[in-house]
């Protein structure tokens, strides 16, 4: 089968979908398969030897822009292709295909149909309008948890039998590497702990600076918050805060920080700390638990079905509990060094390669039963 991903997050976005679609395009190079795979991207880039690259850039705004792209550029590209399937791993469009194409839809979390408040207003707006028909129109969904799964059908009883479950894997850069001099250039000086994400509300950082101010009370020693990530949306507030924080100063706000530094920062954490109000995977719980850093998270969404009995998991909404489970990784070496290993064993559950041959099987289930 000529099998097409829509790959434009490699070329438009550095983290979450930029990070799922790269690795299984990696993942996808190296599996023994009959099927073609395209992948149509916005730029022009040699990354891929395998797979068959087909560069189309965003008509410009005064055609329509990402509009002309969905309805009219890329339906007509699909059809020159002579696709039999294409897979959108953004989960919005394409629209105005024939019958013939077969539609997958990847869909990593509902955020804006399930919480709308988390999300702008144009964004939630348009998931709420267009969702359910690109739903109802899909050949078939792809989740990445059981968790995302069971929020689907909920959302829309009709995909039964249409959804299916395969998770992503975990980035094999990731490892454990302590390098003092990174930490450096971040400020880091003392013990910490680390947030890696976008600063979004759905990550739940106001709970997190609340619980990073309790902890500071609660004891005499130093410690560090590092919150690693780009602004999103919706942060102003968060800012506002962090400008006011009795511990301001030992708050650093990296920014967006290069992947070849994240192993440094997860190695020498004394935890991850996760409070997210919702995920519909979590990559970041992988990433650190490859890093034998132990993890403190949230409980919900998917949460606890990456992180398994390898976490400490507290309620996002009780600031107290969290900065009480951040005091005791801190204070407790012996129950560190049992989360690193248990999170070194957990963490093996989730490969790319297993991914990978997993979608290549299933697009090719897909074919036969067309």
């Amino acid at each position: 089968m000529r099998i097409a991903i829509l790959a434009d997050p490699l070329d438009n976005q550095t983290a979450g979908i930029h990070v799922y679609t790269r690795q299984l395009l990696d993942a996808l190079e190296v599996v023994e398969s009959d099927n073609i795979y395209l992948v149509i991207r916005l730029k022009q880039q040699s990354t891929f030897k395998k797979l068959q690259e087909v560069p189309l850039a965003m008509p410009p705004l005064y055609l329509g822009g990402r509009a002309n792209r969905l309805f009219w550029q890329l339906p007509s590209v699909l059809r020159k292709l002579d696709v039999d399937v294409v897979v959108e791993l953004a989960h919005f469009g394409p629209f105005c295909l024939p019958p013939s194409i077969m539609r997958v839809t990847v869909i990593h979390d509902l955020t804006p149909l399930l919480f709308p408040h988390w999300h702008r207003f144009h964004s939630q707006w348009l998931q709420r309008l267009m969702l359910p028909a690109i739903m109802r129109k899909a050949t078939a969904v792809l989740t990445n948890s059981l968790a995302t799964s069971r929020d689907l059908l909920l959302r829309f009883p009709f995909l039964a039998g249409k959804s299916q479950m395969i998770y992503p894997g975990a980035d094999l850069f990731f490892k454990p590497a302590v390098d003092k001099s990174i930490l450096a250039q971040y400020g880091i000086t003392i013990p910490y702990f680390l947030f890696t994400g976008t600063i979004e509300p759905r990550k739940n950082l106001m709970g997190l600076l609340d619980a990073f101010a309790l902890l500071r009370q609660s004891t005499e020693l130093p410690y560090q918050l590092v919150i690693a990530g780009g602004k999103g949306w919706k942060s102003r507030k968060f800012h506002q805060t962090w400008l006011k924080h009795p511990n301001k100063s030992d708050i650093k706000l990296t920014g967006y920080v290069p992947k070849d530094h994240l192993n440094a920062l997860y190695s020498s954490a004394l935890a991850f700390v996760f409070p997210s109000y919702y995920e519909g995977f979590g990559l970041p719980l992988v990433e650190a638990m490859r890093c034998g850093c132990p993890v403190i998270s949230s409980d919900r969404g998917s949460l606890s079905e990456v992180g398994g009995r390898a976490v400490m998991y507290v309620d996002p909404d009780n600031p107290a509990l969290l900065a009480t489970a951040m005091k005791e990784l801190a204070e407790n070496e012996t129950v560190r060094k049992k989360m690193s290993d248990q999170g070194l064993l957990q963490e093996q559950r989730f490969r790319w390669a297993e991914t990978a041959l997993l979608f290549d099987q299933w697009m090719t289930k897909l074919g036969k039963q067309s």
